[in-house]
């Protein structure tokens, strides 16, 4: 599946999109339904103190008429004014006034004079009897009404009166309350839609900090000193990203340990053996065992002078390591480095019995270079080719261009490296051969040395070889542009 549907973006991007879609959707659902059910309180709270004044004012009626003569023309005028329906009947159960509620054949103008019934489904008589209030004037009940509200269908519950008939003090409910209910339903759904925002966080986020606390617990220990701490890392997102480079770090920092400590103990190593060889002379001489004549201070002044290139080595790889190292650069022929580097080595070579060529392809484009760092270079490769290289065999010392770059190789049909020392060539004090000591195998520098030096420049080395077919190293460099 495509990578970004699992990023740490995409995951908060959903959540808060998640808990923004439940709190707007709590608080829509709970506030309409507390509005609804309000407005629903107060309609039927408002119904019946209406109808309550209503069946007041059908007594007053009476009282003032003396009956129901003209109670018709009266009742039209308040379900005109009300906006309800309404059907009033005397003590007989007679009809007196009907605005016109039904949905059946008209009540009382049909020689029925009955409109009760115990089934609300029956069309002919559809009032059930409990929705009529009674009407009474000077505690004598003079009649009966029911009442609807236009539009809505149905029928008002009766109000409930004194034993008199006194209206009691019902007033409507004011739409204050309306506006409270709402508010209350808006708190309510905030908090619900808070407390389960925070638990879908908390759900979320569980993953995402476990991996955190991993890391920052990794982290901890190797500031600590531990530098075999690694973080726990699950799933493919930002923080495992995270949690891997951490590893790699971490991986870094062992190994760049493991060899400060390899070193410690190799340069210590490579400057006992001379220092030892000179006081040994030195103590020898003192004590009259060996003659201070010319070969044996010659043997000192040999040691003296291996140790100081062990020195210098060091330095020079301080600096480079350090990015100090400075370069006189300037534009040169590679060709011509070549061939001053290999004519430099013939005798040598002759003198091993190792055959030494040269093959500079024509026209080569110049390159700014330090020419003494690059000239270096291609010496410890030479070098270590001729060592390398038995009698009767053969080094061959190329340059090319390859892909804007100049590319030189030094090839040699020696025993090769074996596989898995080969990444590890160019590592500090690193011998291929570790019998080999640093008269016949160098002090172990020469290669990082060069590395280093061809990376100041902006190139890359590197090295091929398969045991038993000998062996490539090689280097390339940027061309000048001009």
């Amino acid at each position: 599946m495509p990578r970004w549907r699992f990023g740490l973006r995409w995951r908060l991007a959903l959540g808060f999109a998640l808990i923004l879609a439940l709190a707007l959707g709590s608080v829509g659902l709970l506030t309409g339904f507390a509005a609804q059910r309000e407005v629903s309180r107060v309609q039927v709270e408002q119904d019946r103190v209406r109808a309550s004044r209503i069946v007041v004012a059908l007594a007053e009626f009476y009282e003032t008429n003396g009956g129901w003569d003209g109670v018709e023309r009266f009742v039209n005028r308040i379900s005109f004014q009300t906006e309800r329906e309404i059907i009033v009947l005397d003590t007989e159960g007679r009809v007196v006034a009907d605005s016109g509620f039904h949905n059946g054949p008209r009540r009382g103008r049909d020689g029925h004079n009955r409109v009760f019934s115990d089934h609300d489904d029956d069309p002919d008589y559809a009032v059930p009897p409990q929705y009529f209030a009674p009407i009474v004037a000077d505690g004598t009940q003079i009649g009966l009404v029911a009442m609807a509200v236009r539009g809505r269908g149905g029928f008002v519950h009766p109000p409930h009166l004194g034993s008199n008939g006194e209206r009691p003090a019902d007033v409507e409910p004011p739409l204050s309350r309306l506006v409270d209910a709402v508010g209350r339903a808006l708190k309510i759904a905030g908090a619900v839609a808070g407390v389960a925002g925070i638990l879908l966080v908390i759900f979320m986020s569980r993953r995402m900090l476990a991996s955190i606390g991993s890391l920052t617990t990794a982290a901890r220990a190797l500031g600590s000193g531990d530098l075999s701490s690694r973080a726990s890392v699950r799933g493919s997102d930002e923080i495992a990203e995270l949690g891997r480079t951490f590893n790699s770090m971490a991986d870094a920092l062992e190994e760049s340990e493991r060899q400060r400590q390899s070193l410690v103990s190799d340069v210590a190593h490579e400057l006992r053996t001379p220092l030892s060889n000179i006081q040994g002379h030195i103590e020898a001489m003192q004590d009259g065992l060996l003659e201070p004549d010319a070969d044996n201070l010659e043997t000192v002044h040999l040691q003296a002078l291996h140790l100081n290139r062990l020195v210098d080595d060091l330095r020079l790889l301080a600096q480079s390591e350090a990015q100090e190292l400075r370069l006189d650069l300037s534009p040169a022929s590679v060709g011509e480095i070549v061939q001053r580097v290999t004519t430099s080595f013939r005798a040598r070579s002759e003198a091993e019995e190792v055959g030494l060529e040269a093959a500079i392809e024509e026209a080569l484009p110049t390159v700014a270079v330090d020419r003494v760092r690059i000239e270096q270079v291609l010496a410890n490769l030479v070098d270590n080719a001729i060592r390398h290289t038995p009698p009767g065999g053969r080094v061959v010392v190329a340059a090319s261009r390859v892909a804007g770059s100049i590319r030189v190789e030094v090839t040699d049909t020696g025993p090769g490296i074996r596989s898995e020392a080969l990444p590890r060539v160019f590592d500090r004090l690193y011998r291929v051969d570790e019998s080999r000591d640093r008269e016949t195998g160098g002090s172990g520098l020469g290669l990082t040395i060069a590395r280093q030096l061809v990376e100041a420049h902006g190139g890359k080395i590197w090295a091929e070889s398969e045991e038993g077919s000998g062996s490539r190293f090689g280097f390339d460099l940027p061309v000048s542009e001009h």
